[in-house]
């Protein structure tokens, strides 16, 4: 697997371009903890004042179960970032998994749930999943393309956050049976 990682890290590299690190920027902050934790929030605060707490506790139980599931990994597993020649800019703490990957689709994975589920079946409701698809899938793209993460990273960062959407809907649905 690391022989992998390293050659796309390696192909990704010898194709980037100033422009391109400036776009690629801008995806992956996106995907940072705090754009994401005040984006739950705020959605939090809404759900609270509609009074749909299913949703509100889903969405919570998503994203911090997220956040404190990489710390604790990224804390057992302790991998250093790809080494510094890939990189195309600095980023501290350890690399598995992915965090931004993670809580990308914890955040954005769980708002597809709710588009789902709220908006009627036709092209906004298509354009919206579509949309948060591919937000999902560029944030990840991101830490690869700018060198500060490993695909098997990425990889198992969205795969950690799927799980939390998951568990999160599963909260949503339980609370919404009783």
């Amino acid at each position: 697997m690391t022989a992998l990682d390293i050659s796309i890290l390696e192909a990704l590299e010898a194709m980037r371009n100033a422009l391109s690190i400036d776009i690629f920027i801008g995806i992956t902050e996106l995907g940072e903890a705090l754009l994401i934790g005040g984006l739950a929030l705020c959605l939090c605060l809404v759900f609270f004042l509609q009074r749909k707490y299913a949703y509100l506790t889903g969405l919570f139980i998503s994203v911090v179960l997220t956040g404190s599931l990489v710390l604790m990994i990224k804390e057992l597993v302790q991998r250093a970032r790809p080494e510094h020649l890939y990189r195309a800019y600095t980023e501290a703490g350890y690399s598995f998994p992915s965090a931004h990957a993670a809580l990308s689709v914890a955040f954005y994975g769980f708002c597809m749930y709710l588009v789902y589920r709220t908006v009627p079946p036709g092209m906004w409701r298509t354009l919206a999943m579509a949309g948060l698809t591919l937000m999902i899938a560029g944030i990840g793209f991101s830490r690869v393309y700018l060198g500060v993460h490993y695909p098997s990273d990425v990889i198992a960062g969205l795969a950690l956050g799927a799980f939390c959407a998951w568990v999160g809907v599963m909260v949503v649905q339980k609370i919404e049976r009783r």
